[in-house]
């Protein structure tokens, strides 16, 4: 089956592969503190009590979904006020992205600021 060019050159994610090497040196038996993906072992970087009560009162009012893409409206105005707040800088709660980790916004960011007819090679 024919696929397209950049089907042919796609690479896995580099950190998805450094982690899993990390794992299996965990596995093996050596001491490492597997920072690389987030999923940090609750023995040793326990939940704190009140955010998992949180955690526990969203899951019985059914706040199981996704949030959406920009970040909850409620969490997005508190990072306004706080910038006003700390920073003294204005901006709407809508100029403000939130997301459960890096890489969405760095991809957006990539978008946002890099032209696709531009040939950017990253090293």
């Amino acid at each position: 089956m024919k696929v397209s060019k950049m089907a042919e050159t796609l690479i896995g994610s580099e950190i998805i592969r450094l982690s899993g090497e990390i794992n299996q040196k965990i596995q093996d038996g050596a001491k490492i503190y597997n920072f690389t993906i987030g999923d940090f072992d609750p023995n040793l970087f326990p939940i704190p009590v009140f955010l998992e009560q949180q955690i526990i009162k969203a899951y019985q009012h059914k706040q199981t979904n996704y949030p959406p893409a920009n970040g909850m409206a409620e969490l997005r105005e508190a990072a306004a006020r706080y910038t006003k707040k700390y920073q003294g800088l204005d901006y709407m709660p809508a100029d403000f992205l939130v997301a459960g980790g890096s890489r969405p916004l760095i991809y957006a960011l990539y978008q946002t600021l890099l032209d696709p007819k531009d040939k950017v090679v990253f090293p």
